[in-house]
Formats: C-alpha cells, sequence, structure tokens
C-alpha cells in the first residue's frame, strides 16, 4: 500500500488524523475504524484529533457544544498536544486532500506550529517532501472558527 510506503521511508510512527470526517468511499482503508488496525503491525500509532484540529467548522462547533468547551480552547488544547508529541515522535497529520496548497493542514495548523518554531514538512502523493511556508502577513491568517 502506497500510503504505509510513504509512512515508513519517512519514519513515521505516529498519525494524527485532522479529517473531521474521517471516512472515504474513494479509500475505506482510510476510515477512522479500520486505519488503527491497519497501522498496528507497522508499530505506528493512530490518534483521531479531527474533532478539534479538522477542517470543517460545522463538525467542531458540534463537538465544543457537546463537551461545552470553546473551539478554541479545543484547537489550543489540541495544538498544545502536537507540540508534545513532536518532541518524541515522527508525526505526520492525515488529511482528505493531498495538495498542501489547498489544505487546513497548511493554511492553518501549519501556521501555529510554525509559531512555535516546529518544523512542518508535508509528505506529498510522489514521496517528495514539501516543507511548510509561512503565510504572508499581508492576508489575514484562515480561522477553523
Amino acid at each position: 500500500m502506497r500510503f504505509l510506503s510513504l509512512l515508513q521511508a519517512n519514519n513515521i510512527n505516529h498519525i494524527i488524523d485532522v479529517r473531521s470526517i474521517p471516512y472515504s468511499k474513494r479509500a475505506p482503508w482510510s476510515n477512522k475504524s479500520r486505519l488503527s488496525e491497519i497501522l498496528k503491525p507497522f508499530h505506528i500509532q493512530y490518534t483521531y484529533l479531527g474533532h478539534k484540529l479538522g477542517g470543517k467548522k460545522q463538525a467542531i462547533d458540534h463537538v465544543s457544544k457537546q463537551q461545552g468547551v470553546s473551539p478554541q480552547n479545543q484547537y489550543d488544547d489540541a495544538i498544545q498536544m502536537l507540540l508534545q508529541l513532536c518532541m518524541r515522535e515522527n508525526l505526520a497529520l492525515l488529511c482528505a486532500e493531498g495538495d498542501p496548497a489547498n489544505c487546513h493542514r497548511q493554511h492553518i495548523v501549519a501556521q501555529t506550529l510554525l509559531d512555535s518554531d516546529i518544523t512542518v514538512l508535508h509528505i506529498l502523493k510522489n514521496g517528495m517532501l514539501k516543507e511548510a511556508w509561512k503565510e504572508d502577513q499581508g492576508h489575514e491568517q484562515p480561522s477553523l472558527f
């Protein structure tokens, strides 16, 4: 499976799923309910954070209301978790969008991590790595909320 090959080639040992809706008709192996089991034999941990870092505002708002926590607090908590994890593990953020230029991973999450001096690399479909770039400060950063 190409996905696993890319993870292994980049020494990834922990997947953080940031999809608000962690299911795919085109790639059913990536469904939240299956992915954790697929990764286990390869010693890759799976954590779902789409409810805190996902790109779909409606899903974030729904969980926030259920838990009685503001979306911003959920986001901040998840970022703190990522900052702690990346000190001891090789993380990969999983999203449904393949091109980082069109993805909230780059436009929102990576911006926050870059502000904390964390190096962020995007693993492209062809296996190449592309360093996350700082967005133009002249434009307002998109918000999850």
